[in-house]
């Protein structure tokens, strides 16, 4: 077998997902895994192969396609890739985290109200009605580690990620008591 350089495909430690990056939605897992060859390769890693070379021999992919699949489920944080192993391993808890992230939106048994104030992943209102507000508040409280200590610009960054007015969504969390603030103001913790 002729070796194929694929160091613009092989990913690196770094796409190891963040643990401040939230999970990729249900959509956005369903986009990576519409194409063949990665649904082929998610395949393969599944039923144990660990390496580029296994990867494109359990699927007939070409190396070069194998390894362009594996990049896409990297990217899509479907799959990791160890650089000091060298071998390619799924991320169990992506479409757990999914799926939890998408129960909490949409509800179980047809919504509960809390899904009409999202919209591509992002927080489109903050709802009046204290049974909607409580819940739509808990996804987003839900980007916050318990127990973790946060500072005011952590805390506002990540509300920004969610919503426009973050000053607004900091303070609805505080109100809620989802996230509790020192003293001085300054530090924030997951209640």
């Amino acid at each position: 077998m002729t070796p194929v350089n694929t160091s613009r495909t092989t990913p690196d430690t770094h796409d190891l997902p963040s643990v401040e990056d939230p999970p990729p939605s249900c959509r956005d897992l369903v986009g990576v895994l519409a194409q063949t060859d990665r649904r082929d390769a998610f395949a393969a890693l599944a039923l144990g192969a660990t390496r580029l070379e296994e990867v494109a021999e359990r699927t007939g992919l070409r190396p070069a396609a194998a390894a362009v699949a594996l990049r896409g489920l990297v990217d899509g944080r479907i799959a990791a890739y160890d650089t000091e192993a060298r071998a390619y391993r799924l991320l169990d808890d992506t479409f757990r985290l999914a799926v939890r992230a998408e129960v909490r939106i949409s509800g179980r048994g047809g919504g509960d109200g809390a899904g009409a104030y999202f919209r591509k992943g992002r927080l489109t209102s903050i709802p009046g009605a204290t049974e909607v507000r409580a819940r739509v508040l808990a996804v987003v409280a839900d980007s916050f580690e318990a127990g973790v200590t946060y500072s005011e610009a952590k805390v506002n960054a990540l509300c920004g990620q969610w919503f426009d007015d973050w000053v607004t969504l900091r303070r609805a969390l505080v109100d809620e008591e989802l996230l509790r603030r020192d003293e001085s103001g300054t530090r924030y913790v997951r209640v």
